[in-house]
């Protein structure tokens, strides 16, 4: 991939259902005969996924449990160590989950079923993260499935390093009560985890799935913290009821990592595909990829 001037990376929601929406102030919507999403110029950030019957499938970002629904995470996933990182000499400040959450995107092209946000690189995006790039966030209905692509070209005449993820949220919208919901996998596998916390990958792997394609939120392996894999053999992930199949699915497609993220107690789960990482508690180690010129 280092020689590539532009990157397209994707993942894919599959709503096992079928859908339907309401468009709001400073949103976007887009719609079929199967669902109807909106998704917010701030951010770029999905606001509401309904079916066509208005069951509501994303997280609604109730602050006192997360105020977060979809936040996209660029140039940097989850976060660096003390919000810092060095380049050339020179340190710089970035936010938690990075600068694509709190811009304002451009809607560069908008279908009945499509849409395209673009955000270009300022002066003030220079000012904490030192490369000239586009990143267009396009999302895309067929069928009952929303198709979510990221594009990122490096504009700027030097390799241009950068970590790119989503970071949806799910509710629980036919079985309320979080025990009575599971996580579902493509297969069975045995898997180990990579402990984070502080939001920041350790050394330490964790047994996590013993040949299993399924864990109930209510066990005990479910942390705080997010449930991190690399090369993730799984490609497709999804939240449904106990001893039913998925109702939403997540399909990995172009992101090798993902971090799920579904604290106990909390009335919602994470599926985050990442391209990249949080960055490591105690050592200095490559979390980007990279374009060249």
């Amino acid at each position: 991939m280092g020689n590539l001037n532009l990157l397209r990376n994707l993942f894919i929601l599959t709503f096992l259902c079928t859908f339907y929406v309401v468009s709001a102030n400073k949103t976007v919507s887009i719609s079929n005969s199967y669902l109807e999403v909106e998704i917010s110029t701030f951010g770029a950030e999905l606001q509401s996924i309904r079916d066509k019957n208005g069951t509501e499938y994303l997280w609604q970002g109730d602050p006192e449990y997360w105020g977060g629904r979809a936040p996209n995470m660029f140039p940097v996933c989850v976060k660096f160590k003390d919000q810092k990182f060095t380049y050339k000499g020179k340190e710089y400040h970035m936010p938690d989950m990075g600068l694509a959450k709190i811009s304002n995107f451009d809607v560069t092209e908008k279908q009945n079923d499509r849409v395209v946000f673009q955000l270009k690189s300022s002066e003030e995006t220079l000012k904490n993260y030192p490369f000239p790039f586009v990143l267009k966030i396009i999302y895309e209905l067929k069928g009952n499935r929303l198709i979510n692509k990221f594009e990122v070209e490096n504009t700027g005449d030097e390799t241009m390093y950068y970590a790119i993820g989503g970071h949806p949220g799910f509710r629980f919208p036919f079985e309320s009560e979080r025990y009575k919901n599971q996580l579902v996998f493509s297969k069975k596998f045995n898997l180990n985890r990579t402990e984070i916390a502080g939001g920041l990958v350790q050394e330490n792997k964790i047994p996590w799935l013993k040949y299993e394609n399924a864990l109930p939120l209510n066990d005990a392996r479910i942390p705080n913290a997010g449930m991190f894999v690399t090369e993730m053999p799984s490609r497709t992930i999804g939240v449904g009821v106990v001893g039913q199949p998925a109702f939403i699915e997540v399909e990995l497609e172009d992101f090798s990592n993902v971090n799920i993220w579904s604290p106990p107690g909390m009335p919602y789960a994470c599926i985050e595909p990442m391209v990249g990482h949080h960055d490591f508690q105690g050592i200095i180690r490559n979390v980007f990829i990279e374009i060249t010129k």
